[in-house]
């Protein structure tokens, strides 16, 4: 315990900004991830397939719906959403004393073949898209062709 207060007191590269200060230690505790206020800007996703069709869950908490956009084009389907977020805060006589925005937006895309374009349904429900995306029917075209 002593050692991580003293740790987090000597820190050669004082710049003022949390993300520099802690660069080093946090680049090889954590890898290449961004501070804690960046990170629910991530896309966690789990895409299964069957024989008949792709399910994509997708985590998007605090998105509105309407925020959300989703296309398929030539084998790619393309997941994209916005958030933004205004906070104030007021003493009691009604100054304001903290205001804070946030904007931010991301996409991400899927490379997912022989979709039926038009049979893709979305379902948004407590934080989650979930997205079914049924394979188009190939026939069997495939022949032996016997050599003479």
């Amino acid at each position: 315990m002593s050692n991580d207060l003293m740790n987090n007191q000597n820190n050669l590269m004082d710049f003022g900004d949390d993300f520099f200060n802690h660069f080093g230690r946090n680049l090889f505790k954590h890898g290449f991830d961004f501070p804690a206020s960046n990170r629910q800007m991530t896309m966690k996703t789990d895409v299964s397939e069957s024989d008949t069709a792709y399910s994509v869950k997708i985590d998007l908490p605090g998105l509105k719906k309407e925020n959300i956009n989703i296309e398929y084009e030539n084998g790619m389907l393309s997941v994209s959403g916005k958030q933004e977020q205004a906070t104030e805060e007021k003493n009691d006589a009604g100054e304001i004393i903290h205001s804070e925005r946030y904007y931010g937006s991301y996409s991400r895309s899927y490379h997912l073949p022989n979709v039926e374009r038009d049979n893709i349904t979305a379902k948004y429900d407590g934080g989650v898209l979930t997205l079914n995306l049924p394979k188009t029917v190939q026939s069997e075209n495939n022949r032996r062709i016997e050599i003479q």
